[in-house]
């Protein structure tokens, strides 16, 4: 056969590699396989077609397929997010100003800062507008918050019947505004502090068996340290409740805060010996104690 035959035939050869390659493995590989079946007359197609046959039999290239992005089901259903949600707190991180006040700006939009702590950073942000906006959400919530504070409380007034429903929203309305703190005047706070012990002391006498009221009392009456009638109530509550871990609990954080550490002795003695099965968190508070005593020995 001639040259010219054998040269033919080579780019036959050649040209069928190519077009058979490009179906599978796309054009761009099966260009640069054909350069190399080109240059290597005879020798690149047979080193080629073995290096697939062995690359088949071995499954080499088995699960090394590039990845393409695909639409999928989202994980968790009801809920639609954005494209672009980053954490807040982390949005102080971003350097470009602009891209800081659009994410508080569309946050405070659709009110979803919650955190307190980050409402603080914000409103002590260098920056004047993102300082402005965190304001301006803060004031709104509390507007909001105080209008809603000032209904109930006008409907309880008007209401002479003792609506259980009513009085626990309204506690849980105050509750809520005492969690303000930060952004309340000490003034103010304080009333609305009284007013949440005084409506816990009526929830109590409505309700004398729901434990959580006691407790809830106890701790406001301990932040403002009237200790002496937090000891009234931790007594009616121990009365109450005889068989329970929280009575000797609320019982030792008043001693606790009142500083008496023989009595704090006495109720851990007391919540040792008797017959409750214990918690983990009363066993953490009678383990915290019991270090405490040994390391003052």
């Amino acid at each position: 056969m001639s040259m010219g035959g054998l040269i033919l035939i080579h780019l036959l050869l050649t040209g069928g590699f190519f077009i058979l390659d490009a179906r599978t493995h796309g054009r761009i590989q099966a260009f640069a396989d054909a350069w190399i079946v080109f240059f290597l007359p005879g020798f690149g197609l047979a080193i080629l077609l073995l290096f697939r046959f062995f690359c088949w039999i071995l499954r080499l290239k088995k699960g090394n397929a590039p990845e393409f992005s695909s639409p999928c089901e989202p994980l968790f259903r009801g809920t639609e997010f954005g494209k672009e949600i980053i954490p807040l707190n982390d949005a102080f991180l971003v350097e470009d100003r602009r891209q800081r006040q659009r994410f508080f700006t569309e946050a405070i939009k659709q009110s979803v800062v919650e955190n307190q702590n980050i409402l603080q950073m914000a409103m002590h942000d260098r920056d004047r507008e993102i300082a402005y906006y965190a304001v301006s959400m803060l004031t709104t919530r509390m507007e909001k918050l105080e209008t809603k504070l000032f209904q109930k409380e006008s409907e309880i007034d008007a209401d002479s019947s003792q609506n259980r429903d009513g009085l626990e929203e309204y506690a849980s309305l105050l509750r809520e505004y005492l969690a303000q703190k930060p952004f309340v005047d000490p003034v103010t706070w304080g009333k609305k502090q009284g007013d949440y012990i005084d409506l816990l002391n009526r929830l109590i006498q409505l309700e004398p068996d729901r434990m959580e009221y006691y407790e809830e009392e106890i701790r406001q009456l301990l932040d403002i340290r009237n200790f002496r009638a937090a000891g009234q109530l931790c007594g009616a509550m121990m009365e109450r409740f005889p068989d329970r871990e929280e009575s000797f609990l609320m019982a030792i954080e008043l001693c606790q805060v009142e500083r008496d550490p023989e009595k704090l002795q006495q109720q851990i003695r007391a919540l040792k010996a008797s017959p409750i099965h214990l918690s983990k968190r009363a066993l953490d508070v009678l383990r915290f104690w019991d270090e405490g005593a040994r390391s003052n020995e």
